[in-house]
């Protein structure tokens, strides 16, 4: 039997403990970082309007049934729209690390091995991608996964056979190397995984990404592998229908939600259908599918609207109300939402002040709101005109309101206006231009063609004079 002096054990013993504490002191400073759950669109790139087909069907193939007529709430998002695909543009972020806890050996630690008495039999190894190192006598060990104590075991167990009751002493050497890295991805779509090369991830999600990525990593490491997303694309987004400047719009580096979007279009028109609204997109396969929205229901509810986060190349189809379908449709509710054109303009032709003026005012204003520019110490205001272009039939309506009644709080008089509306001050006026109304049988073309026609008549009256009060 070999024996060695207790001095010199307890020196050993120290300078074991002391790199032991080292090491599982580096491992202890490192917090330990989880996988990310993305907000899907989940969720990807049409640079056009997309202006959809007559009678177009756009059918999501992974779903039963027609996708169309599908109102969706939060919990009602497909699969389609509730996962990130991944495109140019993108970054991951691939976290390689050792798990918390005790630290235990992998591919790429090296470590220390004295055998008292027997200098010959020390050594000092790395572990190599099969998870071994080379032991004197032993030959090829394994200690992939392995705690320090429990190799320091292993191989003391290995020389047993050679050495009667040898005593060694294992420390670690070498703490394998960071492996972590951020990978953009490349305009062909594949990401750089270093010691390791390209790997194609366009069109995937990021968790379909990271299956892939810890596959290839495994070859050089066995540690837990983390992949999020690190940076986004731009997202570019089309929006068409019936929002008041329908194109193509930039929302920058962050998934946006279609409330993010529809204000950039400067809100829906009020022809809109807010309870359908159309959501497009391109899947790396070349289908297409869509989904409608209701944002509507938020709206009543007051609560949180569909959690439908876009992407890019997605288009956005603010669809047209039917006719007949406006039954507790609150437009009023609406306007003076975030999802409405923010401001609309009231043209006021009165006769006392001698022409017509424009007035901007706020989305969901009302009569009164106008009334507050129009000089009342000459006005009739028993007797003042609302004139509005009914956009079914193309026709002027008009409705006769009284501004005292409504001063007094009578809500029925203090009606909340529109873009477009036309306010009449005057008795006379309001005789003339009723007069002149009900001879044009032919619809008006749109709502310019119906603004000219009082610039027309408020020229015709007063010499062309045009104020702004």
């Amino acid at each position: 039997m070999f024996t060695v002096s207790d001095s010199c054990q307890r020196g050993f013993s120290a300078l074991f403990f002391a790199t032991v504490q080292i090491s599982i002191g580096l491992m202890a400073s490192v917090k330990p970082i989880y996988a990310q759950n993305l907000p899907s669109l989940d969720p990807s790139s049409s640079q056009d309007i997309i202006s959809p087909p007559a009678n177009s069907e756009f059918i999501n193939p992974h779903l039963k049934g027609d996708v169309n007529n599908q109102d969706i709430g939060t919990e009602n998002i497909t699969n389609d729209f509730n996962t990130y695909l991944l495109d140019v543009g993108d970054a991951l972020n691939v976290i390689v690390q050792p798990p918390p806890g005790i630290y235990r050996l992998g591919i790429g630690d090296s470590i220390g091995v004295i055998v008292q008495r027997f200098p010959d039999l020390s050594f000092q190894a790395t572990i190599n991608p099969e998870g071994n190192i080379t032991v004197p006598l032993l030959g090829d060990v394994s200690l992939q996964g392995l705690t320090l104590k429990e190799a320091e075991n292993k191989i003391r167990s290995g020389l047993n056979r050679y050495v009667i009751d040898p005593i060694i002493y294992l420390s670690l050497a070498g703490q394998r190397p960071n492996l972590s890295f951020q990978a953009p991805v490349n305009q062909d779509g594949n990401v750089i995984i270093p010691q390791v090369g390209q790997l194609y991830v366009k069109g995937l999600s990021v968790e379909q990404a990271g299956v892939k990525i810890r596959d290839a990593l495994s070859t050089i490491t066995r540690d837990p592998v983390v992949v999020s997303l690190a940076q986004m694309r731009p997202v570019q987004i089309t929006i068409s229908g019936e929002v008041f400047r329908p194109g193509i719009y930039n929302a920058g580096s962050v998934m946006p939600r279609i409330t993010d979007i529809l204000p950039l279009a400067g809100g829906s028109t009020l022809n809109a259908d807010l309870r359908k609204v159309q959501i497009r997109r391109q899947l790396s396969n070349g289908s297409m599918v869509s989904q409608d929205v209701d944002l509507y229901a938020a709206l009543q509810s007051g609560g949180t609207p569909p959690n439908l986060r876009l992407q890019d190349g997605d288009a956005v189809i603010v669809q047209r109300r039917e006719p007949g379908s406006d039954d507790g449709y609150d437009q009023n509710l609406i306007a003076r939402s975030t999802l409405a054109v923010p401001q609309i303009k009231v043209r006021v032709l009165n006769y006392a002040s001698g022409g017509m003026g424009t007035q901007s005012l706020a989305n969901g204003s009302t009569f009164l709101d106008v009334l507050a520019n129009v000089p009342l110490n000459t006005a009739n205001l028993r007797d003042i005109a609302l004139v509005r272009l009914d956009r079914e039939t193309g026709k002027a309506v008009t409705q006769r309101l009284d501004a005292k009644k409504a001063l007094a709080g009578d809500v029925s008089q203090n009606v909340t206006l529109q873009d477009n509306d036309v306010i009449v001050v005057g008795r006379n006026l309001i005789g003339r231009l009723n007069s002149l109304l009900s001879t044009i049988t032919q619809p008006y073309f749109n709502a310019q063609s119906f603004i000219r026609f009082f610039e027309n008549f408020g020229s015709g009256l007063f010499g062309g004079s045009n104020s702004n009060p």
